[in-house]
């Protein structure tokens, strides 16, 4: 009696496993679908690349003197702040002695001027000689020209004032110190290495013929540490090499997509844009037989499409096989789909 009892459990129990299987099979598997459109696209060759700043210079010192401090490795400096700064104790004293021999040649000239004139009108009234006049007016002439000599030499020690200070001359982070403090830094001695980090672009040589299909302001895909961005031509330099007939290339990156020294691959047009069908990348399923594509067919059914790959441009890539602009492919949610599953499928966003 027992063993009846067991045995109308069981079959109960595969029953109900066996009604929730197909239940669990009947049921619309949730999936987000972009449609397969025709686009114009162009066939690309991978070039490689450098992340460099568009400013990266080496600050040198203007003038003469020891260093007195130096900005620390890493700190972020704004444009036209103080990066380094040298004793100008020497410099200062030697402004207040060209300041001093300024107004006293300034002072002088006062003098000579109003004695010329007062020669002059005693000459005018034959009261004195006419050379008595000309040397005062000789007098009050080489002050004047004392005076702008000395007014030339307090410009100059004003200035060197102002350059014991290095300042940025763009906004940028301070990479490396070339001089410590407490060192002489003679005129010309660099003192830091700054970069603007947050101002960079790719670098990357293209042969001439493909300089054809570039233009400035375009959008060209760069894959930088296995990631994909979008950069824009900036710049393509009309001057080819003769030995490796390349020419320069600058794209444009945007702050935070890579780091100066990254190795970049630049994806570039080889040949004049066509159109093609395309579908979302996130669409393809790739398996070591064949890639395949899952699109939404009649009554929600998941079909699944073998496809060749073609030509890539950002997020889309081109596709070929039986499926048609319009169709909607399946782009999240493919993964464990089979063939002729049901779906319930809404658009990507």
């Amino acid at each position: 009696m027992n063993m009846y009892r067991v045995n109308i459990c069981m079959g109960a129990l595969a029953m109900f496993v066996t009604q929730a299987s197909a239940q669990a099979a009947n049921e619309a598997a949730p999936v987000s679908v972009m449609t397969a459109r025709i686009v114009k696209m162009a066939p690309k060759v991978a070039l490689p690349g450098t992340v460099v700043a568009r400013n990266d210079s080496h600050l040198a010192s203007e003038v003469e003197g020891r260093v007195a401090w130096v900005a620390e490795v890493g700190d972020v400096v704004k444009k036209g702040d103080v990066i380094a700064k040298l004793d100008n104790h020497m410099l200062s004293m030697q402004l207040a002695s060209d300041t001093a021999n300024a107004n006293r040649l300034s002072a002088s000239l006062r003098y000579d001027s109003a004695q010329a004139l007062r020669m002059k009108n005693l000459m005018d009234a034959n009261a004195i000689s006419k050379s008595t006049s000309d040397q005062a007016s000789s007098q009050r002439d080489v002050t004047a020209a004392e005076l702008a000599q000395a007014r030339a030499q307090l410009d100059r020690t004003r200035y060197q004032v102002a350059h014991s200070e290095i300042r940025a001359p763009f906004p940028g982070r301070v990479v490396s110190r070339l001089i410590q403090p407490g060192e002489y830094a003679t005129a010309g001695k660099e003192i830091v290495r700054f970069v603007d980090t947050g101002n960079i672009e790719v670098k990357t040589q293209t042969p001439i013929e493909n300089a054809h299909f570039l233009r400035e302001g375009m959008p060209v895909t760069v894959e930088v540490e296995h990631k994909n961005v979008i950069a824009h031509v900036r710049a393509v330099v009309p001057v080819g090499d003769e030995a490796s007939r390349t020419i320069e290339v600058r794209l444009t990156l945007k702050p935070g997509d890579a780091m100066v020294g990254d190795a970049a691959k630049v994806f570039v047009p080889s040949a004049q844009a066509r159109d093609v069908l395309a579908v979302p990348r996130d669409a393809l399923v790739l398996r070591e037989d064949n890639t395949y594509v899952f699109k939404v067919g009649p009554k929600n059914v998941a079909q699944r499409i073998v496809i060749e790959t073609g030509s890539e441009d950002g997020s889309l890539v081109e596709v070929r096989g039986p499926i048609k602009p319009g169709e909607r492919v399946i782009v999240r949610g493919a993964e464990r789909l089979e063939t002729g599953q049901k779906v319930k499928a809404r658009v990507a966003t």
